[in-house]
């Protein structure tokens, strides 16, 4: 493949989807494992930094950093488009774990109340929640899955503006 973005994205998204595939295959409960989610970001970061290194080799740092950008940030893009694909695929073929981050939330709430939040309004907001998760419980709605997209598009630029950066003092 001869576009350096787009191979790196498609290779780089294979490899998050390999890695969620073996957690969950592995336990369940790891793919909800905040530091294994958060530290898959670790693949994104290497396929980003070898896409733009790539590209700067071919066609040099003197050029608009807006050119230097866009390829670790198209890099970043298909990496999280493919994660989530492979997310909402799980979710769609594993309803546990939609009750498995409901009881997450739950508890994560009850403890905020238990704590005392220290003002009253914020109490009621926290059981009211509670109330909702327990009657409603949780789903990953298509609208979600593209509103956490867009989200990670804005970390992803300021990654890839990073990166950026980084060749560009590396001259």
């Amino acid at each position: 493949m001869k576009n350096v973005s787009v191979r790196y994205g498609l290779l780089g998204g294979m490899v998050v989807v390999f890695f969620f595939v073996m957690l969950y295959i592995v336990k369940k409960e790891y793919l909800l494992d905040i530091w294994l989610y958060w530290g898959s970001l670790v693949f994104y970061l290497l396929f980003m930094w070898q896409a733009a290194k790539e590209d700067c080799a071919e066609k040099g740092v003197a050029r608009d950093f807006r050119d230097i950008i866009r390829t670790p940030f198209t890099v970043f893009l298909l990496v999280n488009l493919l994660f989530w694909l492979c997310w909402y695929t799980l979710h769609l073929a594993d309803p546990e774990l939609l009750r498995m981050e409901a009881q997450l939330q739950l508890d994560y709430l009850q403890k905020k109340l238990d704590e005392g939040p220290g003002d009253p309004q914020r109490a009621n907001q926290l059981r009211e929640q509670i109330q909702t998760i327990e009657k409603e419980g949780v789903s990953l709605t298509m609208g979600a899955v593209f509103m956490q997209m867009g989200i990670g598009a804005l970390g992803g630029f300021v990654l890839a503006a990073g990166i950026a950066g980084i060749m560009r003092m590396r001259k």
